[in-house]
């Protein structure tokens, strides 16, 4: 085979590596011992994304970077296309902050308020103020199981990492320790997201979960350390500080499987008199709350969904 011209457009094994190793990804591991699994992901354009696709304030992009970390962490210890929801409901600002995300890399979420920030008049300074006083509740979607298995809690602080390790250990019964962090530059876009979560597993004695936790103390922020170009593969040894066995290595990427199909399936639900209703006083887009995609619907759409309800009333 002829080589390829020196100004191909053919990208080179190291480039094809380069551009594959900078992807959003997440990375789970166990110790070797067996006690802990561990789990790190970059959700830098990920969350980058999702300010970009919702119009988020910098408040509302921290929680959301926040909450799409935590759940593409826990997502990592399920199976193919099993699924968990992270969703946070609050009195403060942001109102409700929603996660989900696939075992397999897709991860999506929005803010209820997109535009929300805190309220500096009224002594509202913290991270944890944008929720406010609420619930956290966690849901599982998996194989085999009928119904999903759902848990909720108070919220313990309203900054997303507390109270997702809170759920875990009290909930679950889990010791576990969680580091979401999400920076944003100058101009109030996210500049890093990622985060770490540390779990104990039945055997591991409490020196070594103390161990662990001194450790993850002396961590300095995550955003630090991806800005300096670290991956999460070193960031788990360097909380580990004990031999790894890697477990799995997923690519992440914001994506929703909303399409203008699924929506004119779900516009059959309505019924005949409603969407005739809809037709007749030209209301034609649609938006995904999850992506903020709009889709807008054709008179050949209408059509197709009449019909279909016609077919469907016969």
């Amino acid at each position: 085979m002829d080589p390829l011209p020196e100004h191909s457009n053919e990208a080179s094994p190291e480039q094809v590596k380069k551009l594959y190793t900078q992807r959003d990804r997440v990375v789970k591991a166990m110790t070797a011992d067996g006690f802990f699994r561990l789990a790190a992901v970059r959700n830098t354009k990920t969350a980058r994304s999702a300010q970009e696709r919702h119009y988020l304030s910098p408040l509302a992009a921290v929680l959301l970077g926040r909450a799409m970390a935590g759940a593409s962490l826990l997502a990592s210890f399920l199976k193919n296309e099993e699924r968990i929801i992270l969703d946070f409901n609050g009195n403060g600002p942001a109102q409700r902050v929603y996660a989900e995300s696939l075992q397999l890399g897709e991860v999506r979420g929005y803010v209820q308020n997109p535009q929300c920030v805190l309220d500096f008049s009224q002594g509202k300074t913290m991270l944890g103020d944008g929720l406010g006083i609420g619930l956290l509740r966690v849901v599982r979607i998996l194989y085999n199981q009928y119904e999903p298995i759902t848990g909720i809690v108070e919220l313990f602080a309203g900054d997303i990492s507390t109270d997702l390790a809170y759920y875990l250990t009290q909930s679950e019964q889990i010791p576990t320790a969680v580091m979401l962090d999400v920076s944003i530059n100058p101009e109030g876009n996210v500049e890093q997201s990622g985060g770490l979560i540390v779990q104990a597993m039945p055997g591991a004695s409490e020196q070594s979960v103390r161990a662990m936790y001194e450790g993850l103390k002396q961590l300095n922020h995550l955003t630090d350390l991806l800005a300096s170009g670290y991956s999460p593969q070193e960031i788990l040894k360097i909380v580990a500080a004990a031999e790894l066995v890697e477990t799995a290595d997923t690519p992440i990427d914001f994506f929703c499987r909303c399409s203008l199909e699924r929506f004119k399936a779900a516009l059959i639900t309505l019924g005949m008199k409603e969407v005739k209703a809809m037709r007749d006083n030209n209301q034609r887009e649609l938006v995904c709350r999850y992506c903020n995609t709009r889709y807008h619907l054709s008179d050949a759409d209408f059509e197709d969904i009449l019909g279909s309800l016609q077919a469907k009333n016969n």
